[in-house]
Parts: structure tokens; sequence; C-alpha cells
């Protein structure tokens, strides 16, 4: 009787089908996508993501949402620990959380330790040893990189011990770069890899983990997270992504004129940082060719999420999971003469993201209310009714889940290193900068962000009403990655100047 009773409280809570007390959750992470997916319309020309658009269509699709920070690391740190880099001090990449936080439940932990089933594949947390503990998982498959080199010349003992690198080192292939672009500097390369089928990329196994994980039974409610590494760059992809898109239909971004002489000083800085790696692209004939195959990289990404949501829907779980898709961050590709992220400008926050909740009535629909992803981490312990998190810096979002047109007061806040942050509203979006430089941009009438408006009479009240949001609180840095010793076969930190041991399986 209990279970009858059970299974129509769940009915009428709107997850039918399943015995199962709690609904599942299908997490995918995608990185470096930014909105040039169909269903945002970001890109001047055809993309083709039909599975990404499809879930879209099947769920709530956000349309303004954007990151908490436009850097791999603290953007991922902060999604699973549902704090903000301002709170938690993690700003960069070379910063581990949990020998800073050993006592932090990162999301998947949570679940684990609230009766969920938690394993995962690709890349979730950064995926550089020792950002993915196993304390959070049952199980995960470890991440499959693309690149035909592992970090050529450089010191192998001292980067095991400090970084957690494992394995041979293995000296760049002769036949690289396959762009034609001299040097080879880091992993900023892209083209068809001579030789590898598509179901040897990292992706397709890390997808292909997913698949298997639908197809069995498992009976304790689960947290399945699936990472997607591109389009991140290398932009490797089999060929026939690449002639989805002839080099004669690019688009370029229109960068505007002296777009950048209106910057603050900082801004101008982020905007130069990488400007050698345009000018290189630029100046080599190849923008549209880069373009080619950040797109291509695209497709390749919504086909491994095609293939994982393709399971879902076949499997016995398809009518008891929520499905959140998300990007870590955006990326330039020429505007503000910049190439990359790490920027606080829209092309490098702004990111697809969807939930799809089985048996939430708005699904179908579209909301543009300004969110970050600092809210997924409340949401979801809301939306399966676990025990709350009180030290979470997010808002639970069910409100805009249950009407996507509800009010949201809360715009979308962005933080970049330690005193730099973005505020995004509906139509505006301001930027701080730690010098107190500002900018403010009206997106509905300057979608490209070409004028600053920050130094204009008129536009004080809005600049004031947007600097309310902006964070004046900053954690100092936590130690980075050569504060420590690291094991990275058994994760495990010490702490050079304290000796403070720390374990990651706990």
């Amino acid at each position: 009787m209990k279970s009858f009773l059970a299974v129509i409280i769940i009915a009428l809570l709107g997850f039918p089908g399943l015995a199962q007390e709690k609904p599942n959750v299908l997490l995918i992470c995608i990185d470096d996508l930014k909105d040039w997916v169909g269903y945002l319309d970001g890109y001047g020309g055809t993309v083709h993501t039909p599975n990404i658009d499809r879930l879209a269509s099947e769920g709530i699709a956000f349309t303004n949402a954007h990151t908490t920070s436009p850097v791999c690391n603290p953007s991922r740190t902060s999604f699973l620990l549902g704090k903000r880099p301002s709170t938690t001090g993690v700003y960069d990449n070379l910063q581990w959380w949990k020998p800073a936080y050993p006592d932090e439940k990162p999301l998947p932990q949570y679940f684990r330790e609230n009766g969920y089933l938690t394993v995962g594949s690709g890349k979730v947390f950064h995926e550089i040893p020792g950002f993915n503990p196993p304390c959070s998982w049952d199980e995960y498959s470890d991440y499959v990189t693309d690149m035909p080199w592992n970090q050529a010349n450089w010191d192998v003992e001292r980067y095991a011990i400090i970084y957690g690198y494992r394995g041979p080192i293995v000296q760049f292939p002769e036949y690289l770069p396959l762009n034609g672009i001299q040097p080879l500097r880091s992993p900023r390369d892209w083209g068809a890899l001579p030789n590898k089928p598509e179901n040897e990329y990292g992706d397709f196994i890390a997808a292909q983990y997913g698949v298997d994980f639908l197809e069995k039974d498992h009976e304790d409610p689960f947290f399945l997270a699936v990472g997607v590494f591109h389009p991140h760059l290398p932009w490797y992809v089999p060929q026939k992504y690449l002639d989805m898109y002839p080099i004669e239909d690019i688009v370029l971004p229109d960068i505007g004129k002296n777009d950048v002489e209106d910057l603050p000083t900082v801004g101008k800085e982020f905007a130069a940082r990488y400007r050698k790696d345009f000018e290189e692209v630029r100046d080599a004939g190849k923008w549209k060719e880069a373009i080619q195959a950040y797109l291509a990289s695209t497709t390749f990404a919504d086909a491994q999420v095609g293939r994982v949501l393709d399971a879902l829907e076949s499997s016995q779980y398809a009518d008891n999971t929520i499905v959140v898709l998300w990007s870590d961050h955006g990326w330039h590709l020429g505007s503000k003469e910049h190439w990359h992220k790490m920027t606080l400008w829209e092309e490098s926050t702004r990111i697809p993201f969807v939930m799809k909740v089985p048996g939430m009535r708005s699904n179908g629909s579209e909301c543009s209310a300004p969110v970050d992803m600092i809210h997924v981490y409340p949401t979801l312990l809301s939306l399966c009714d676990l025990p709350t998190k009180n030290d979470l810096d997010g808002l639970d979002m069910t409100p805009l889940l249950n009407n996507p047109q509800s009010t949201w007061e809360t715009p979308a806040i962005m933080e970049l290193y330690r005193g730099n942050v973005a505020v995004r509203s509906e139509d505006w979006r301001y930027i701080r900068y730690h010098d107190g430089g500002e900018e403010l941009y009206n997106l509905k009438d300057d979608p490209q962000e070409f004028r600053n408006l920050a130094g204009e009479k008129k536009y004080q009240k809005i600049l004031q009403e947007h600097k309310k949001w902006a964070t004046n609180n900053w954690k100092e840095d936590v130690p980075t990655k050569t504060d420590y010793f690291f094991d990275p076969y058994e994760c495990t930190w010490l702490e050079k100047g304290t000796k403070r041991y720390i374990e990651g399986s706990k």
C-alpha cells in the first residue's frame, strides 16, 4: 500500500511513471560553448545544434543565462559548490578547491550523501587531476583527451608532484599544427586528426559512458553527470563536421571600428590579453577557418549530447529524470579584438542553459529572466526534495520553472578574478573593475556592446541601480597549486607551509 501511495504522490508532484520516490538528475556540462546555438541565435549564420535545440523545445530554455565566472575552474567550482568566486576565493585555473575547503559538499557529493547513486564522465569539474576528488562520486570515468601530445619539454617529476600530471611525455607529432600556423602555442590548433575515428574521440567515450549507464537497471535514484570538452580548444573533429560549414558561408563577427577606445584601463587590458592570438589567426588569413572549426566543434559536441538524450528517451528513466544542460562560459572569436574567454562582456558570459523537469507545465517555454549558474544547486535540491543547504549563495529558481514569465528581481552576476564584476539585467550590462573603472551597455539597442554609456549623465540612475548588485566583499585568493605537494594517484594534498594533510576521498 505504501508503494502504491508513493506512486500516486509522485504523479501529483509531476514525476509520473516510476516508483522511485525521488527524480533522477542528468547533468550535461559543455565547455566553452557560447550562445552560438540554434535556440539562442547568437551566430550570424546557420549553426547546426539540433539536439540542444530539441532539449530547449522540450524544457525551459533560458535566453539570458550567464556563467558566474568566465574562467573554467572558478565557473565549475562555483556551479558545483553553489558559492560565488568572491565567497570562496577560487578565481583562477591554478587553484584547487578541495584542499582549501576540505569539508565542502559539492553538488554530486551532497546528492550521494542523501541517497543518490552519483556517477559521471568527461569534464565536469576542471579536468586536471585534483579538481575532481573521489569523495563526490560512486563511480567516475576519467576524462580522455584528444590532444596527441602530453606537455612536451616539461619537468615530468616536478609536474607530477605539483600539478598532478600522469603518464609519459609525448612530443608534439610532426604533422602538427593542422591549421598551419607556426609556432603551435599550447593547444590552439584545429582540424581533422588523421586516422582517428569518431568513436575514439574523448567526448564520444564520455557520452558512451552515459549511454551505457542509462541502459542499465538502477534501484536508487541517480545523479549522472556527463562532461563534453568540445568546443574547447583544440578544435579537433572528424572531417564530416567541418564539411557542414562551407568556408564561403562563414560569417565573421562585426568587431566595430575603434571598439575598445571607450573602455576603462582594466577593460582594455582584458581585451588585449589574448589579442596576439586573434592577430595571429587574422593575419594568417585563417579567421574564417577558425570560426568554421569552432562551429564544427560545437556541432560535434551537440551530437554527443544527442546520443545521451536519445539514450534517456528510450530508457525506463525518461519520465522521472530532470535534465540540466549548461556551458561553463562563452568565447570571443574577434569581438573587442579579443580571442578566448576571460572578459566580462556578453560574448564571454552568455551561455546555453536548459532545464527540463518531468511534468512541469511550462516545459516548451522560454525564459528571458537574467540568471546565472549559482542558482542551480539550490534549485535541484528543491526539485528533488533534498534537505536545504543554508550556506549556498544562490536562490531556488523553481518559481521561474513553474512560470517563466514570473517576476525575478535578481540580475545575473559574473565575477572575473578578484575585484572585477558584471551585472546583467533584462536589457543592461554594468561592469566594474578592481580599480573603479566602469562600463554600461544597453543590450537592447546595442547588443554588441559598442558604446560604453557609463560616463553619460543621463544614464547614471540606471548605472547606480545595477551598481548596488555588484560584489563588494571579496575573499582573499586561496592558495595555488605551488603551495601543495599533490599525489595524483592517491588524490591527497600536503600543504607546504603548515604540513596540513588533506585526503580527496573524504
